[in-house]
């Protein structure tokens, strides 16, 4: 996952949060290898994988993108949860 995919899926069109989102990439890069079981296993080995980790990552991203100048801290939706338990539990068919 490239910086410009993450301002391309976040629709960033300006450099002045590039810093912010290489950190923010490697923040949810590390989450995922902490959180999910086989998952630099499985993302360099099976396509399908790293393309679910990978919108995954996004939308990690994008609500910490969203979120950075709040006060309030929030655990990740329902959606990320899921997209992550599925990546804990994958079986590819």
């Amino acid at each position: 996952m490239t910086l410009q995919d993450v301002k391309l899926y976040l629709r960033i069109d300006y450099d002045a949060d590039d810093t912010l989102l290489e950190t923010m990439i490697k923040a949810a890069e590390n989450y995922m290898i902490s959180g999910v079981t086989d998952y630099k296993k499985n993302y360099a080995e099976n396509e399908k994988y790293a393309a679910a980790a990978d919108i995954c990552k996004m939308a990690i991203i994008a609500q910490m993108y969203e979120d950075r100048n709040s006060q309030k801290t929030e655990d990740f939706g329902f959606v990320i949860r899921s997209m992550i338990n599925q990546l804990e539990f994958w079986n590819d068919l």
